[in-house]
């Protein structure tokens, strides 16, 4: 699973649907309001964003991260990825086809 941080909907609502139509991700939902609080440029920053969480399989992970860089808008954009190993096995399964 990754999760993708984006400055708003709009822009999480693109990379979501081109993730999903170019078959890199199964699935990914949008939390569409969060606060985020981070360090940068030496400044604390506060922000609104809308994260996303993308069902991934492995063979997927770095054509998915290709194509999250060249389409999102920040700098440094936030892709972290959780392993799952396990879960509901008919989910599991829809996942990995």
């Amino acid at each position: 699973m990754a999760f993708i941080t984006v400055p708003d909907i709009i822009r999480a609502k693109k990379i979501a649907k081109g993730l999903v139509s170019g078959k890199l991700a199964a699935c990914v939902n949008i939390i569409p309001s969060i606060t985020s609080f981070f360090k940068w440029e030496g400044k604390i920053q506060e922000g609104k964003e809308a994260l996303l969480t993308a069902k991934i399989t492995g063979n997927n992970l770095e054509k998915a991260k290709i194509w999250v860089l060249k389409h999102h808008p920040y700098e440094l954009p936030e892709i972290l990825y959780i392993r799952i190993d396990k879960g509901y096995d008919r989910y599991m399964q829809w996942l990995r086809s």
